[in-house]
Order: structure tokens, then sequence, then C-alpha cells
């Protein structure tokens, strides 16, 4: 793609263009980011929508945007087919535990058997890593502030 229409346009006829893809399609908005005055922004925005170097860069823009979707959604697609998923994992740890040998017949050491249940039950919220203390009906706790003074004087039991 060649982009003709988008360099028909300024500067600020890009930067407005940009923006107003990038902000959901706010116009006004658009127009101030791309130095258009606050006062005439939505007038400004407008007209510039009208423009015809500016609907045609758009189209030019909205045809790379779907290029780039598309892309990647291919690469997101291509990268999920090779992470585990949660069951996956969970099904692995299961097998670690559950199982002296692995696929070769070989032993597994028991210190990897006790971590992968340790892994297991932690992704299944049997452990508690942070415990929250309050008050009744959730209120904060009473604190109690103590004060040391130091003194000269010594005590005699004597």
């Amino acid at each position: 793609m060649d982009f003709e229409a988008l360099s028909k346009l300024t500067s600020k006829q890009r930067a407005f263009l940009t923006h107003y893809l990038g902000n959901g399609q706010d116009g006004t908005k658009a127009a101030i980011a791309a130095g258009y005055s606050d006062k005439a922004a939505s007038k400004q925005a407008y007209t510039l929508l009208n423009n015809p170097n500016v609907q045609a860069a758009w189209k030019e823009m909205g045809e790379v945007t779907s290029s780039h979707h598309a892309i990647v959604t291919e690469i997101r697609e291509q990268y999920a087919a090779n992470i585990a998923s949660i069951f996956e994992i969970q099904e692995f740890w299961t097998k670690l535990v559950r199982s002296n040998k692995d696929e070769n017949g070989d032993y597994i050491k028991l210190d990897a058997r006790i971590r992968a249940s340790e892994l297991l039950a932690k992704n299944m919220g049997m452990f508690v890593d942070k415990i929250e203390h309050s008050g009744k009906d959730g209120a904060d706790l009473p604190c109690i502030t103590l004060n040391f003074i130091k003194s000269d004087t010594t005590i005699n039991n004597g």
C-alpha cells in the first residue's frame, strides 16, 4: 500500500485522523489533540471528516488497521496452540504427584513430586498467602500507642 491519500494531508490533518481513530472516533477531542483551537474544534472536526482527502486517507488507514488486526489474530492463534492451558498444566502436575515413574520408566524424584503437589494445591487456592485482620464487622482494630520516657532517675530497691 502506497498511502497516496495519506500523503496528501497536511501534518495537522494527519494528526487529527490519527487521534480520531485512536480515541474512539471523537472528532472534537481529536481536533483539539491535533492542535486546532478548543472553540472551533467541533466545527473543524466536521469540516475535516467531510474533506475528501481525509476520507480517502481514513479508508487507507482502515485497510491497514484491518490487515494488522488479521495478522495479530493469526499470530495469537498460532501461539495459543503451543501454550498449555491451565487444565493441561493441572493434569501434568497431577500425573507427577500420582506417579513414581515418568514415560521412560525412570523414577521421579520425591522433591519434584512434592513441588508439583504444592503448585497444584496453590493453583487450586488451598494455600493462604495473605491473612488480613480486622475488628468486628470489618472495622479497624484498635491501636495502642506506648510512649517510653527515658529517665535519669535510678530506682533503689533497698
